[in-house]
């Protein structure tokens, strides 16, 4: 029995094309003059797209069963609620000791 490799090989190099290719973009977006928000905004979002990519290919989570899916969300969105709750206590020091009344 004989198992055909050729189409994941071409799905991998497919998807490596597009990494390269966000690559590249992210690049350029550092020699655009834009501002430090939408410059670092624009690089995440390249980042993430970046980041599914190498999870849904690499990883082989695009074939796998819901339940690994649902646990890696939800491991993705107690990150996200960590760093938000971190950024949030830390705006409460933007003016520094010894600036206020």
């Amino acid at each position: 029995m004989t198992y055909d490799v050729a189409p994941h090989v071409r799905g991998y190099v497919a998807v490596f094309g597009a990494l390269l290719v966000l690559t590249v973009a992210t690049v350029a977006v550092s020699y655009l003059s834009l501002s430090s928000t939408a410059g670092v905004a624009l690089g995440l979002t390249i980042a993430t797209g970046k980041a599914a990519l190498v999870a849904l290919f690499f990883m082989h989570l695009k074939g796998e069963r819901p339940l690994i899916v649902w646990s890696l969300a939800l491991t993705a969105f107690f990150f996200v609620a960590l760093f938000t709750l971190i950024l949030w206590t830390e705006a409460d020091h933007i003016v520094g000791p010894g600036m206020g009344a």
